[in-house]
């Protein structure tokens, strides 16, 4: 119910506004009386109403002088004066104060519901712009920490923290680390949305409980349903590991009250905001290894795997290659590369742990390529995919390898069938005239454009929207691919291999090589040796 103040110095006339109306039956309540508008301003610093009926004529403080003083300390209370004809002039002057309304004496029952009717849609209508705006302001939080995160955020440490100001949000240059909370077996657990978004809620209400000593801090929604806390390190360095008492406590009080476990992931401290995404990269790393480590714990990044894995075969890049090839659409080359990846697990008879967490990376490179896309996850792959549940139900690790493969495939097919439009035509064309040509050291963004008949800038957003990347990083990708399969022939020398790719200076080719693999062509044959 809306609240009411009557303010008038005569008792006959507060006894009639008390009267006239059935105030509860209309949705409103008389919250206070005041004889005049020092009275008026106490009553309302213990009680501020919605509304405020003020007579101008008034002993001490008049009906203007308080209109005054409550537009300047409570904005939001709706003002409607009462006044005589003889005192119109002076509910003008209200008027230009911001009052809302005034009524003449005297005045029927009618005129004050009609007033008060006006008032409370008004109110309601306030109430509205306040959710949305509140929302809106929300879904861009959300939206502008999202891109944050990823690996390809591209905004200046300046305009990272302005924007981050203009949302609400305290920044300022520093270290900054990246926790990942995951509800363990949440889609198992709770069937229904609400009752998911429910737990979501609980969880994150208690981990700003027990986040307060850390200072700083801002919660928000992650991708698959995580739960990510960005906290301010206290340390002077980077790569530093924070304390971990929070989240613990955050484990204790979850499984204590609401009778359910999680598993946080928590990523070193990263210098500047630019480098949350670093941060993030190692939380969701350090997740991943409960698979092996185990649930209902605090697990750092770098924290060591049981020993039956302490000596890894996986290869750094595979998944960055398995994500260039399904951004390629090449199926063929996909499947060769994972019929070579299980071979080399089945070689080594790795225990089924590894295997798991070796599976658990290769569906999120799919599901990255589909995040990436901006493709829904649920359109390809139905609506009850848990894919970290579905795992767990194969019997052997054949059956496992069969089902990382298919999920492969369905990712092929699908982005080969959702690539029919203009732009994904124009992609496609410029994808192949990139392929075609990739050995001209020339070759440049202009030119691309202008085979497909359309200026660079629009080329560029095309090619990034449809294919996931920009068309320079395509085009280094393609010679990066194809110089290393130059070098798994071990004929062909660098000097020839850098010209093959397009590039005149083998001595740049290396370095651009090794900035994209991680280590040098030198040392990649060294290892296949």
């Amino acid at each position: 119910m809306q609240k009411v103040m009557i303010v008038d110095d005569e008792l006959i006339f507060r006894d009639y506004l008390r009267t006239v109306l059935e105030w509860e039956t209309l949705g409103f309540t008389i919250s206070k009386e005041a004889r005049n508008g020092v009275e008026a301003l106490e009553l309302i610093h213990e009680d501020c109403p919605d509304i405020a009926l003020i007579d101008i004529t008034m002993p001490f403080m008049d009906g203007l002088e308080l209109s005054e003083k409550l537009k300047e300390q409570y904005p939001e209370v709706s003002i409607v004066l009462i006044t005589g004809h003889n005192e119109f002039e002076y509910a003008r002057k209200a008027l230009k104060l911001g009052v809302e309304d005034y009524i003449l004496k005297p005045f029927s029952k009618d005129e004050l519901l009609l007033t008060l009717v006006k008032l409370r849609q008004q109110y309601q209508k306030a109430q509205e712009d306040k959710l949305t705006l509140r929302e809106n302001t929300e879904l861009m939080k959300e939206s502008f920490l999202g891109q944050l995160i990823s690996r390809e955020y591209a905004l200046s440490e300046e305009e990272t923290i302005r924007r981050l100001q203009q949302l609400g949000i305290q920044a300022e240059p520093g270290f900054y680390v990246i926790a990942c909370v995951e509800i363990d077996h949440m889609d198992r657990k709770w069937g229904k949305a609400s009752d998911r978004l429910l737990m979501k809620y609980a969880v994150t209400n208690v981990l700003n409980e027990a986040m307060e000593e850390s200072g700083n801090h801002l919660i928000f929604n992650g991708p698959e349903g995580r739960i990510l806390c960005l906290v301010r390190h206290q340390g002077e360095q980077g790569d530093e590991l924070p304390s971990l008492e929070g989240y613990k406590k955050l484990c204790f009080l979850i499984k204590k009250y609401l009778k359910f476990t999680i598993t946080v992931g928590v990523g070193r401290s990263k210098e500047g905001i630019k480098g949350v995404h670093a941060s993030y990269g190692e939380a969701l790393e350090a997740l991943q290894n409960k698979f092996v480590l185990g649930h209902d714990r605090v697990i750092a990044y770098g924290e060591q795997l049981p020993n039956s894995v302490n000596e890894p075969f996986y290869p750094t890049e595979a998944n960055e290659e398995l994500l260039v090839l399904l951004r390629l659409n090449s199926w063929e080359q996909l499947e060769r590369k994972l019929d070579d990846l299980f071979q080399t697990v089945r070689e080594r008879r790795l225990s089924i742990d590894y295997i798991y967490v070796i599976c658990m990376g290769l569906i999120s490179v799919n599901l990255s390529y589909f995040e990436e896309s901006g493709h829904p996850i649920a359109d390809c792959f139905g609506e009850q995919f848990y894919p970290y549940n579905e795992i767990r139900k194969f019997e052997s690790a054949e059956l496992t390898f069969d089902w990382i493969k298919e999920l492969f495939h369905k990712a092929v097919v699908y982005n080969s069938k959702h690539r029919n439009t203009r732009s994904s035509k124009i992609a496609k064309s410029a994808k192949a005239y990139i392929e075609q040509n990739y050995a001209d050291p020339s070759l440049q963004l202009e030119q691309i454009a202008q085979h497909v008949f359309i200026n660079a800038s629009y080329l560029r957003a095309v090619f990034k929207k449809e294919i996931g990347i920009t068309v320079s990083d395509y085009l280094t990708q393609y010679r990066m691919q194809q110089a290393k399969e130059l070098l798994g022939r071990n004929t062909v020398r660098l000097t020839d291999i850098a010209e093959k790719v397009g590039y005149n200076d083998s001595g740049y080719f290396s370095k651009s090589f090794k900035k994209f693999y991680g280590y040098s062509p030198s040392e990649y044959e060294k290892s296949r040796q």
